[in-house]
């Protein structure tokens, strides 16, 4: 990562922590302590597809990187060639021959050539540092990828776990509002409240119990949706078993400014930026001569017997110099081209740097913004939960309607709901921190997510 950038964070947050502020050389989904979420993970990044196919690209960009650095090399070629041609001599008549005079023979040759070309100006050279840089920026976008996918199964499990726990909260409501159907029936069967009170009773229960269809809906689906990126088949056979647990710790202070220095995405932006460096100028030198030489040892014969035989050696040594004239513009065009992507690698490395500044500082208020709502909402689903137990208690006594009682279990419903969305959602963005800043809080290059 460029000095501009470092300097510009090291501006804008505070300056390196003191040692031991900071988790160990740990994976970030290692700092939720679970180890059913680690499972999953190791297993993500061992049998995902994406990743295979990532993985794949790294090797054919390492593969086109060796075809660079061989054309530094000299080339040598084996030929073996055989032919059998016929002569006709026109004009030469024979006396006593039908036609003209022809001959056949055989023609056996066997050859090493070698060829090399010098590179004078750093042309070849130029290929390598590109395709080298290629590599460093395919190698970037796996790791990337593995952040990725590891980041998807994280937040694909907080929903999993929320969804097991809105299940839960609609399974309790159900049987909250049944009991409380159970309650206005036999006081309409005294006739102490009238069908309305009975009619709203059954209209609440009915609509628990759609509320649980969609409960155990969502759940199924945040299993399918883990299942996928284990490579699985999505059978919705994965469960979870718990709460979320603890809220994430608070972020450290003074995490170091280079930590954005590791995200894959900027380290591959700026390998590509060096490869198109690397390009421009290769497309720079291919308008310089070219110098190569040759060489080849052989033997040929009408025999193949003969090629064993030292009489029929053959060789030849050769220089090329080569140089453009006129190619109607495509060198000078190439060039152009090559500085016009180097220029939009530059304003995409920008571009993609103001991107990770936002995410980072967006990811802190929210957690911020998240533990605050949280609190709110913790309070409110208590003092729901207080509401629906004085109003049940009052309307046993006939003292207020069952309009306030189903109120009041709706409202308590909605905050505990809500209480557990927020907490997921809290789970959720130390996740987007942790992608943001491309690892864990430790020190640049602590933290790649590896599989075992």
């Amino acid at each position: 990562m460029g000095a501009l950038l470092r300097d510009e964070l090291r501006e804008a947050w505070a300056g390196p922590a003191s040692a031991g502020e900071y988790p160990g050389d740990v994976p970030f989904w290692a700092g939720f302590q679970d180890e059913a979420l680690d499972g999953l993970v190791r297993e993500a990044l061992i049998h995902n597809q994406d990743l295979a196919a990532s993985a794949e690209r790294l090797r054919a960009a390492a593969a086109r990187a060796r075809i660079a650095r061989s054309a530094r090399r000299p080339q040598l070629d084996a030929n073996a060639t055989y032919a059998r041609q016929q002569n006709v001599f026109v004009g030469l008549p024979i006396p006593g021959a039908i036609g003209p005079l022809s001959t056949t023979f055989d023609q056996w040759n066997a050859s090493l050539d070698l060829a090399w070309e010098l590179d004078l100006w750093g042309k070849l050279g130029a290929a390598v540092d590109g395709a080298t840089a290629d590599v460093a920026a395919t190698a970037a976008d796996l790791a990337g990828a593995r952040l990725s996918v590891a980041s998807q199964v994280a937040q694909a499990w907080f929903g999993l776990r929320e969804a097991a726990e809105q299940k839960a909260l609609a399974e309790a409501t159900v049987v909250t509002y049944e009991r409380s159907l159970d309650v206005v029936q036999g006081r309409f069967d005294a006739g102490l409240s009238g069908a309305l009170d009975l009619r709203l009773a059954e209209a609440n229960a009915a609509s628990s119990r759609a509320s649980l269809v969609s409960a155990r809906r969502a759940e199924a689906a945040a299993s399918r949706q883990i299942e996928i990126l284990l490579g699985r088949f999505p059978a919705a056979e994965l469960e979870t078993a718990g709460d979320f647990g603890e809220l994430p710790s608070p972020v450290p202070s003074g995490i170091p400014a280079d930590v954005l220095g590791r995200r894959p995405d900027l380290v591959a932006a700026e390998r590509r930026m060096a490869a198109a460096e690397a390009l421009a100028e290769q497309a720079r030198l291919d308008r310089w001569p070219s110098f190569a030489l040759t060489t080849s040892l052989g033997r040929t014969s009408e025999e193949f017997d003969d090629l064993l035989d030292g009489d029929f050696s053959i060789w030849s040594l050769a220089g090329r110099l080569a140089g453009p004239i006129l190619d109607g513009g495509r060198r000078r065009a190439r060039v152009d081209e090559t500085l016009a992507d180097l220029r939009a690698s530059r304003a995409a490395f920008a571009g993609l740097a103001l991107r990770a500044f936002f995410e980072v500082e967006n990811a802190l208020d929210a957690e911020r913004r998240l533990r605050e709502r949280i609190g709110h909402l913790n309070a409110a689903a208590r003092a729901a939960s207080a509401a629906t137990e004085l109003a049940e208690d009052q309307y046993r006594e006939g003292l207020i309607s069952i309009e306030l009682v189903l109120e009041s279990q709706r409202g308590q419903f909605r905050a505990e709901s809500a209480y557990l969305a927020a907490r997921r959602e809290l789970f959720q963005a130390r996740v987007d921190l942790h992608v943001a800043l491309g690892g864990s809080f430790g020190p640049p290059g602590t933290s790649a997510p590896e599989a075992e």
